[in-house]
């Protein structure tokens, strides 16, 4: 029995050293991980360093750097020593970079896409290593709002192509449609501007239509994403069995219209004057003028 205790005994203290090394060495690697930061294309970054000093800063020699791969030196962010910054600086971050001299905090202006990677905030007491501090930097670009285009407006039941676009973002994005409230998933052409090294997004939707249906489409890119809702609306088709009345009847309608309003009365008025016949008298000197003025008119009615 005591045999067996005892080996219980030794079991368990390799274990409890094994904890003990795991916490001592393992777990302060976890917390340096990378700080994650992110900034927009032509804006300003922040990278913070985190390192209270127990010194004044001309105590300290204080690098930032930006890793560029195994084997191929660190490019120099901004340095400083004595309590001033260096004139040593990478080109490509020549009057872009300022340091905060009480948090050492980075700030990068400008930001481009080149920018993005892995920085270390470097702290040197004489020589001696004091401190050490991991960012790493993405970087990314708002897309425009999207533009739907339809291919003609249906009175009808029809198949419909819509079409999305979006330009002017980072990084590369994907597209996807809603369909009344159902996601639906299209092919779409993604294309990188050489110049501003962003994207720009086309894709296209076949969508069998039947009655009124709300669309958006949406480009979803670095956790983000952007949208624009689109309603096809079906409106009513002309009655085929109806058509409109032709021009030339239409205008030899108003011409027969317009006779009639000015011959007609004028025949009416006719009518109800007496008719001249040949019993009427012969006109003599002793008629009055009245009297040859009403023979006058009935003559020209007549």
């Amino acid at each position: 029995m005591m045999y067996t205790q005892k080996r219980k005994l030794m079991f368990s203290t390799p274990v409890l050293t094994w904890f003990l090394w795991l916490g001592l060495f393992v777990l302060p690697f976890g917390c340096s991980d990378p700080v994650m930061v992110t900034a927009k294309i032509g804006g300003v970054a922040t990278l913070p360093c985190n390192y209270k000093m127990q010194r004044p800063l001309a105590s300290y020699r204080i690098y930032w750097q930006k890793y560029v791969g195994p084997g191929i030196s660190d490019l120099v962010v901004i340095a400083y020593s004595n309590g001033e910054e260096n004139t040593v600086k990478d080109i490509h971050f020549q009057n872009r970079t300022k340091m905060d001299e009480k948090t050492l905090t980075l700030w990068i202006s400008r930001v481009n896409v080149s920018d993005q990677g892995k920085y270390r905030c470097i702290i040197l007491l004489g020589e001696e290593h004091k401190g050490e501090k991991w960012v790493h930097l993405s970087v990314s670009a708002d897309y425009r709002k999207p533009v739907i285009h339809v291919s003609h407006n249906p009175c009808g039941p029809a198949q419909l192509t819509l079409m999305c676009s979006s330009h002017g973002g980072y990084p590369e994005a994907t597209m996807s449609w809603l369909v009344n409230n159902e996601t639906v998933w299209c092919s779409y052409i993604s294309i990188k501007d050489n110049y501003t090294e962003s994207f720009n997004i086309t894709g296209n939707l076949q969508q069998n239509v039947s009655e009124d249906i709300l669309v958006q489409c949406r480009i979803h890119y670095a956790g983000l994403q952007v949208s624009t809702d689109y309603l096809v609306s079906i409106g009513k088709c002309p009655n085929p069995s109806s058509p409109p009345p032709p021009h030339g009847f239409i205008t030899a309608s108003i011409v027969i219209l317009v006779l009639a309003l000015v011959i007609v009365p004028t025949f009416l008025r006719c009518r109800r004057r007496k008719p001249v016949t040949s019993h009427q008298p012969v006109a003599t000197s002793e008629m009055t003028s009245q009297q040859l003025s009403n023979r006058t008119s009935e003559a020209a009615c007549a």
